[in-house]
């Protein structure tokens, strides 16, 4: 053991003088990730075996951040799918089979070659329809409101997918004994403790999501769990181990054996079939020339999109290629991916993770996804903090830079888990198709096609309600997707709802140009008229100031006046009744853009290392505060206008103008409020829509002088037991007042209890009576210096000097940047001087 500990030291010594002379250089930020990865291999840094031919993984750390089928069926799908309904619904036990009969010349593909035929036979479709439409107007005509043989067909699409859906997912179970144990004792054994947040299709539950970031350092999957075993084992025994003060082994969280920062969980590269849609995404660039269905150079590409939606739909419910799809037999996930997935699973599902896991029902690619999705929109949010010389570089590459800086390789690592993962066996398949015709009713045809089957009287013939009432008092992972799918597409975020798409489709739409390029504008739309439902209860639109080729503004203001649902679910408190309305839209639809820009990047890339052979030495608190407006965001509404207009030029979205005087885009418009409308009648959301600009992530505003802050919090009372607090902490993400010492009457106003309710258990608090920073994540605790300075730049801690302090804007700025970038656990600094409260690990 010593003498492993001694080579240990050793390489760690010959490797950080590689790494500090590697730091000298400033262009080796933008070395290309083959050269990094020819000069420096990955090795395990616990055995530092550069021999081991045993594949490593990247340390990661995982935070938690604010349905007449039988027609159609093969012979084994029928006792397979009364097995299920029978152990789901023992009522339905006196069912007998049917007789069936069915052509058994079929033949049996790869997923992956199915997906590929599914995706040539798609854009053949798409061809065709956009052949034998003229112009816009033309294939948009195509698209009204569905005659009832349309619908009929649609819910008979529904059932065939569903079925083989509830076949395939018997099939899994079976050969799991315990779920139809589990299943059967749902209904006496179900905890009730916790439950569900009334959040709106997929997703976390008691956050807004799972944020994924690395160091950069790989380990070999048999070394950390026996590394992971020995500091557990230290743990019960009482022995003290390094990290000891900041990890919790019961949570598997240990410190990186090189850079001494937290991981907890591992995620293996996946070299393979991937790279191979990597490859034609590299070939393929958004400044090279792409077929124009219309007229203009920048024409409107929703008429592409909605073929693509109508041809896949229809594609996916094509009993051949179903019938085929169910003789594939199911794979496992990859041993490597299961430490992460279960991970995932408990930050998901806290309360539920067994019976999810177990039941089959829980979708691998579909966690990795929704991971993926929130942190590339917290990787775009943390970067609007960023100052850039203006003239210099774009805002597009500080937003590059921000990626690149916050170990982006992970994203696009995760990127290539999550679609190994989407094709790995029917369900995930079969999951994904059922979504995209629920994506297309709701987009093509503003219908609710969830909602449609459970209105027309016929709901015992419904495959998709014998699924609903499976799950008794719980709503399946599958069931959530789906509600979202079926969703009024108004109702959620545009970007959120591209990803899902994108999830849905088959694999080789990532690695079409024209497919990306045609959602996008889609979802632009969908992000323009929210913007104007937005805008109209704000004064922003004088309707009688407008003349007919307004007609859009001036109904979706008629609307809205007449929806209280509208009034209350658009929201939006940083509109500026000076801005003109077309500047609002603009500045409205500048975060679903920036995060296109990522999510382009991050599919081009084909790099499963870090970007820099220095990514593992960023460190968030490490900003340099000497110029007074590094990370104070400057940019006026002309900057952030160019930046707009950049996007706006690389993704080829015309006018804004063309876009809001489209008579046809009128018509779809109308039909998407309508669906929102009459959704909301049937249905409460959980939220509201927040619709903001790219504004910088802010902590709570703070007076200049502290004296102003002293007087104000120093005798506030407890909220809870109406006592003066001893030592207030100010929330700075809130603004309540809590206290760091717990107390038994008044637990909830305690820093830990108001982290977990405030921020998915981060908390900035600041201690009133010391002037310093207390940083909560969880059980650990560490100290931050003051944002008060006096006069002459120094701190006064416990105001034991008694002179007059003042806000620091560029140590305020700082700690912004280290919260906004989810930094507290990868700064050397904090962790540091960050201890774990045992108290809290009970």
């Amino acid at each position: 053991m010593r003498a492993a500990q001694s080579q240990f030291m050793e390489s760690l010594k010959s490797t950080s003088s590689e790494e500090v002379d590697a730091s000298t250089s400033g262009e080796e930020a933008y070395m290309s990730a083959e050269e990094l990865l020819s000069e420096e291999p990955l090795v395990c840094s616990l055995c530092r075996d550069p021999n081991s031919k045993t594949p490593v993984s990247f340390m990661v750390l995982l935070q938690s951040a604010v349905d007449n089928f039988t027609n159609d069926a093969l012979p084994g799908e029928v006792d397979t799918f009364l097995d299920f309904i029978k152990v789901q619904l023992p009522s339905t036990s006196h069912i007998q089979l049917p007789s069936t009969s069915h052509d058994e010349s079929v033949v049996i593909p790869s997923i992956e070659m199915l997906e590929k035929n599914i995706y040539q036979s798609i854009q053949q479709d798409m061809q065709d329809n956009l052949l034998h439409s003229n112009s816009l107007k033309d294939y948009l005509s195509n698209l009204s409101s569905p005659s009832e043989g349309d619908l009929n067909k649609s819910q008979n699409d529904e059932s065939i997918l569903l079925g083989k859906y509830v076949e395939s997912l018997s099939r899994d179970t079976s050969e799991q004994p315990s779920v139809s144990k589990i299943a059967r004792n749902e209904s006496t054994s179900s905890k009730t403790s916790v439950p569900f947040a009334s959040f709106d299709g997929f997703g976390p539950v008691n956050c807004d999501g799972i944020h994924i970031s690395s160091c950069g350092h790989a380990v070999h999957h048999e070394c950390r769990g026996r590394y992971i075993t020995s500091l557990r084992e230290r743990y019960n025994r009482r022995i003290g181990f390094e990290g000891g003060h900041v990890v919790d082994p019961d949570q598997e969280e240990f410190l990186c054996p090189v850079c001494r920062r937290i991981a907890n969980s591992v995620l293996p590269p996946l070299p393979g079939d991937f790279s191979q849609v990597h490859e034609q995404m590299m070939l393929s660039d958004l400044s090279s020339e792409v077929a124009i269905d219309f007229a203009g150079a920048h024409a409107l590409r929703v008429a592409p999109a909605l073929s693509l939606l109508g041809s896949a739909a229809s594609m996916v419910g094509n009993g051949r290629i179903l019938q085929g799809l169910s003789l594939l037999r199911s794979q496992r996930m990859q041993p490597s991916l299961e430490p992460i997935f279960r991970k995932l699973c408990k930050m998901y599902f806290p309360d539920r993770r067994d019976k999810f896991s177990e039941s089959g029902r829980v979708s691998h690619a579909m966690i990795f996804w929704d991971t993926l999705k929130y942190t590339l929109i917290s990787t775009e949010i943390a970067s609007r903090g960023g100052k850039h010389a203006e003239g210099s570089v774009s805002g597009i590459e500080t937003l590059y830079r921000e990626l690149e800086s916050s170990s982006g390789f992970v994203m696009s690592l995760l990127l290539q888990v999550a679609q190994s993962t989407r094709s790995e066996n029917c369900l995930q398949v079969l999951l994904r198709f059922r979504g995209i015709q629920l994506f297309k009713e709701s987009i093509c045809s503003g219908v609710s096609l969830d909602q449609c089957t459970t209105d027309t009287g016929n709901q015992r013939g419904f495959v998709s309600t014998l699924l609903k009432h499976t799950g008794k008092e719980i709503t399946y992972p599958d069931i959530q997707f789906w509600k979202r799918a079926a969703d009024p597409v108004l109702a959620h975020d545009p970007f959120s709802s591209l990803m899902w798409i994108l999830f849905s489709l088959p694999l080789p739409f990532l690695s079409s140009v024209e497919s990306f390029l045609s959602l996008v504008h889609l979802l632009y739309v969908v992000c323009v008229i929210q913007a104007l439902i937005t805008c109209c209860g704000h004064n922003q639109v004088d309707v009688t100031k407008l003349g007919s080729s307004d007609r859009l503004i001036v109904d979706i203001c008629k609307i809205k006046g007449e929806s209280v649902a509208a009034q209350q679910y658009f929201v939006s408190h940083l509109i500026d009744s000076s801005w003109h309305l077309k500047d609002v839209i603009r500045r409205l639809s500048h975060p679903y853009l920036r995060r296109c820009a990522l999510l382009w990047k991050i599919l081009k890339s084909s790099v499963s290392a870090p970007f820099s052979d220095r990514s593992h030495q960023w460190d968030t608190s490490s900003f340099s505060m000497s110029d007074g407006g590094a990370l104070e965001c400057t940019t006026g509404p002309s900057v952030e206008l160019k930046e707009i207009q950049e996007l706006e030029s690389m993704f080829q979205i015309p006018d804004l103008d063309i876009v809001l005087r489209d008579k046809e885009l009128h018509s779809l418009s109308f039909k998407w409020f309508q669906h929102f409308c009459k959704a909301s009648e049937v249905r409460k959301y959980g939220s509201v829509l927040h619709v903001t600009p790219a504004i910088p992530f802010r902590l709570m505003h703070l007076p200049q002088i502290y004296q102003d802050l002293l007087e104000r919090y120093i005798k506030q009372q407890c909220s809870e037991c109406k006592t003066v607090l001893t030592d207030p902490a100010l929330c700075l993400l809130c603004g309540r007042l809590c206290s760091p010492s717990w107390k038994s009457c008044c637990r909830e106003s305690g820093c830990r209890a108001h982290a977990i309710s405030c921020g998915a258990g981060i908390g900035v608090f600041l201690l009133i009576r010391k002037t310093t920073i207390l940083l909560q994540r969880s059980a650990r605790q560490a100290p931050w210096p003051s944002p008060y300075l006096d006069a002459f730049g120094e701190v006064d801690i416990d105001m034991k000097r008694g002179k007059p302090l003042y806000l620091n804007e560029e140590r305020y700025a700082a700690l912004t940047h280290l919260v906004a970038s989810h930094g507290l656990d990868q700064s050397s600094e904090v962790l540091r001087k960050t201890t774990i409260d045992s108290l809290f690990l009970i």
